[in-house]
């Protein structure tokens, strides 16, 4: 009902501006009118104004006014916007367009001048008061003797003169007014005067200032010696010194302002000159290693590490000057009869300004060094302690043990801040720990987000004596990072502890029981065993979340399967559609698409992966090798094939991408494998075709050479499945479970997949043995290919045998009928592959090879060399055997070289590996030696 009485009251003013009617004046017209807007303005939905066409108008409006050489116009137009902008109102765009739609003409009609009409006029205050027109009024004013003081007395009755007398209580009376301007101008000179009591009195005052005594004789002044003090007043000037106060047996040089000398104008009486001076001269060096301290403390730190060491140095002055009240205490109260020397009191302040001088050694050294850190002066008086307690200074030891430890309070307040929140104090640029700045991925949080600070000589930016702990600090305050973004630090915080040791001097080093022991190994202890009171909690808890919630177990289960292949026949669902398409030819065997679906279908059936995160990759070929008649005839071809398990974010911390890229090196090596194990067991020996298409010798080489090869690949295939990749994973997986926080599992991975690397001869070592091996893996095929191409030139000899003889039968009449033969069948079977299915029963076991799925092979003859020379098949043979001969001896010494060069597990490995291959290599006739 608000709104529309509202609505009714604002429609009743429009009607009245805009038609000049009113409900008075002409009821009835209004009423139409009125009842007409009311119906556009409730049936009609305008909806809000367009704020960025307002805004283009405008700045076309700002453009135009440029063009026309109106710049001035422009600039106010400008401002005004800009101003705008920072005001937060509702209805900016509705009024902006309605004074668009009101304005007319701006540019002819816009005037710079007119915008003064929008200043508020100023008040008017008038001119300022002056002080002739008060004179002008009053007319007193004017009379300068009303300004001077009236005497009282010059009319009195008694005819006294005036005196200008103070009271009993002006001499004592001062002004108490902070301001000298509020003194009181009546003053004289006479009321600052101090009343002596006595002649006696004023030469004993005289007598005390000894520096304003000059020696005379017979009235002659003699500035050349000595002034004569006593013992007493040598030690007055001593204690003021030693406080920080300026006196005359002591002074600062004129090019050193810091520095305190002793004076050589002053002797005592009953000392040689020499000896004095030797004794105020250590009491100056002194008194200049406490004016250094002083200094110190007196300057400006905006560095809270600072700002507690210079705390800490005043609290100790605050006690040394307590203990010189205290002498000088001693000596002006004297309760007693009691000896003054300088014996005593150099004996009884050395005891206090020893660990002084110390402590201004380490002040110096600040200074001296132009850029020294805010922790500089911790690893300063952690050396101290260390000299002192080696020296055997016990009070020394304590002194500096205590102030050590109680700064370093300071420097654990964002050690404790890390690594109990996995926070840092932002704009702290003391602490060895920094965040990068920009978003961060949840992945790379471990490895990227945070990052220890270093010098420019690549040294950790913290104190020396906490270098070895801060891998621990900084991994403590990741996990607890971690668990943030897991939404489990409430838990690690419900079932954490608050209890820390106490980092204290009696507590560490407590002197009666542990004196003897280095207080570098006491602090190490101590502040190890502070760390573990928060590093254990937090990276046992994170280590616990990643084995269970996250799965990284059954994730280093599916890598395993996936790309070393450990179910060997859900391995070859997937292996050996990609060999029949890549022998027969097919363009598909590259297919993103296809491979991924064909590698999911083959591996998705085991119970640890997730189908779902895998997939693959193929890259790109180059334009030289896009002959896949070429390419099928080497192994290499198959590194174009890549496989991706996506893990994780949590996972990615302790199985980073990088190790990714290690796993597929090993699995492309174990694919190669079994590529040429797939070519030699292509051919079956129940449907041998030697017989009818080569002679004895050239079955008996083909054969030698065949049996080397498959004994070559069973045991480079042994070797890196049963001898490497098995044990090594199963001691990983140990070591993972062992590890007491994620640093340890990421170093026991990241060891374990480059010690496979290395074992499995792909690392940089083993670059050319590892290209050998693939040059014997491409020896298969070019095997197998050359028998097929003879067995494709046989079966041709015999066609034209068949087909010459039929025509020297039909030339002389004769009609003789073909018949199958044995070897007619198995020579055209030989051009054929034959993938079996499993048969129905034991009785049609006959007609097997009718119901196989065959593939021709018949692609793997010479007709696809494309213009190479016909090479004689006896002679491919020999050739393939001397180059076999040739790399496998190769592959076996260079195995056994680098294994005598290098050192550890792997060394062991390729020796192993080295000796496998020489003992079935054998020796002149030993072994397989004989074949040959």
């Amino acid at each position: 009902m608000a709104h529309v009485a509202k609505l009714g009251a604002l429609t009743d003013e429009l009607v009245n501006l805009i038609t000049s009617t009113s409900a008075k004046s002409e009821p009835t017209r209004f009423s139409t009118h009125k009842e007409s807007a009311l119906r556009a303005l409730r049936y009609s939905s305008y909806p809000r104004t367009n704020q960025f066409d307002v805004s283009s108008q405008l700045d076309g409006l700002e453009e135009k006014f440029r063009v026309y050489n109106e710049d001035p116009l422009a600039d106010a137009l400008r401002e005004r916007l800009d101003k705008l902008e920072k005001l937060e109102m509702k209805w900016t765009p509705e009024i902006l367009h309605l004074l668009l739609e009101l304005s007319n003409k701006p540019l002819a009609n816009s005037k710079l001048e007119d915008l003064d009409f929008l200043k508020e006029p100023e008040v008017d205050t008038g001119p300022p008061l002056q002080w002739m027109e008060l004179a002008r009024g009053d007319p007193l004013l004017r009379d300068k003797k009303i300004w001077k003081n009236v005497d009282f007395g010059a009319e009195s009755s008694d005819g006294e003169d005036f005196v200008d007398s103070q009271s009993e209580t002006s001499e004592f009376t001062e002004n108490t007014t902070q301001s000298s301007l509020e003194a009181d101008p009546s003053r004289r000179p006479e009321d600052y005067q101090i009343p002596v009591g006595s002649k006696e009195d004023l030469l004993k005052l005289r007598d005390a200032q000894f520096w304003l005594k000059t020696p005379k004789v017979n009235g002659v002044v003699l500035e050349t010696v000595k002034k004569p003090i006593t013992e007493l007043q040598a030690i007055r000037e001593i204690i003021f010194m030693l406080g920080g106060l300026a006196t005359s047996l002591f002074r600062s040089p004129a090019n050193n302002s810091q520095a305190i000398e002793a004076s050589k104008d002053y002797a005592l009486k009953h000392a040689s000159p020499g000896a004095f001076y030797q004794v105020i001269k250590d009491f100056a060096d002194q008194g200049s290693s406490l004016y250094v301290l002083r200094n110190w403390v007196n300057s400006k730190q905006s560095i809270p590490l600072l700002q507690v060491f210079q705390g800490v140095i005043h609290q100790r002055l605050a006690a040394f000057e307590k203990k010189l009240s205290d002498i000088q205490e001693r000596v002006v109260d004297l309760k007693g009869d009691i000896v003054v020397t300088f014996l005593s009191l150099q004996t009884e302040i050395s005891l206090y300004t020893q660990p002084l001088v110390r402590l201004s050694t380490v002040v110096q050294t600040l200074k001296k060094e132009p850029y020294a850190h805010a922790f500089r002066y911790l690893e300063l008086l952690f050396d101290e302690t260390c000299t002192s307690q080696m020296a055997g200074d016990e009070d020394m030891y304590r002194f500096f043990g205590r102030m050590f430890f109680e700064c370093f309070q300071v420097y654990l307040r964002p050690l404790r801040i890390w690594m109990e929140e996995g926070e840092l104090i932002k704009g702290d640029k003391i602490f060895f720990i920094s965040e990068t700045t920009g978003e961060v991925d949840p992945a790379s949080t471990w490895e990227s987000r945070f990052k220890l600070r270093q010098t420019q000589d690549r040294v950790l930016h913290a104190p020396r004596f906490l270098r070895t702990a801060a891998s621990k600090i900084f991994t403590t305050g990741k996990s607890v990072v971690v668990l943030k973004l897991l939404n489990q630090f409430p838990s690690l915080q419900n079932a954490g502890s608050n209890w820390e040791p106490t980092l204290d001097f009696n507590t560490v080093c407590n002197p009666p029981s542990l004196y003897l022991a280095p207080f570098a190994e006491l602090f190490e202890t101590a502040f190890d065993s502070w760390i573990e009171s928060k590093h254990s909690h937090a990276s046992s808890t994170l280590r616990k979340i990643l084995f269970g919630s996250c799965g990284l177990q059954t994730s280093l289960e599916a890598l395993s399967e996936i790309f070393f292949m450990a179910n060997g026949a859900t391995a070859a669902g997937f292996t050996n559609h990609v060999f029949d398409k890549l022998d027969t030819l097919d363009d598909s065997w590259c297919d993103s698409f296809a491979i991924t679906e064909l590698a999911r279908g083959a591996f998705g059936s085991l119970p640890a992966v997730n189908p779902d995160r895998l997939r693959t990759i193929i890259r790109p070929l180059r334009r030289k090798n896009e002959d896949l008649s070429r390419l099928r005839r080497t192994v290499k071809v198959l590194e174009v094939i890549q496989l991706r398990y996506n893990l994780s974010w949590p996972l990615q911390i302790v199985l980073p991408v990088l190790s990714i890229t290690s796993y597929q090196q090993i699995f492309t090596f174990l694919f190669q494998v079994r590529r040429s194990t797939h070519v030699l067991s292509r051919q079956r020996l129940i449907a041998d075709t030697h017989n009818v298409t080569s002679s004895s010798a050239e079955r008996a080489l083909y054969y030698s050479i065949r049996t080397r090869l498959v004994w070559f690949l069973q045991t480079l295939h042994y070797y890196l499945t049963c001898i490497v990749i098995s044990p090594s994973s199963i001691q990983m997986r140990d070591s993972l479970k062992a590890a007491r926080d994620v640093d340890g599992m990421i170093s026991v991975h990241s060891t374990y997949i480059r010690s496979t690397v290395e074992k499995c001869l792909l690392g940089s070592k083993l670059e050319l043995i590892h290209k050998t091996i693939l040059k014997i893996l491409d020896l298969t095929i070019k095997l197998e290919d050359a028998q097929a191409a003879n067995a494709v030139a046989s079966r041709e000899v015999s066609e034209r045998q068949q087909e010459m003889m039929d025509m020297s039968m039909a030339s002389l009449g004769l009609h003789t009928p073909r018949k199958s033969s044995r070897g007619g069948d198995l020579l055209r079977q030989s051009f054929r592959r034959s993938t079996t299915a499993p048969p129905i029963d034991d009785s049609d076991s006959s007609s097997d090879e009718d119901k196989e799925i065959d593939v021709d092979l018949s692609i793997l003859s010479s007709k696809h060399d494309g213009g190479e020379e016909e090479e004689l098949y006896v002679d491919k043979l020999r050739k393939t055997k001397a180059d076999f001969d040739r790399l496998v001896r190769f592959v076996g010494s260079g195995l056994k070289g680098v294994a005598r060069a290098g050192s550890g597990d792997e060394a062991r490995a390729w020796d192993t590996l080295g000796e496998m291959i020489e003992s079935g290599l054998g020796n002149e006739g030993n072994g397989f030696g004989r074949a040959w």
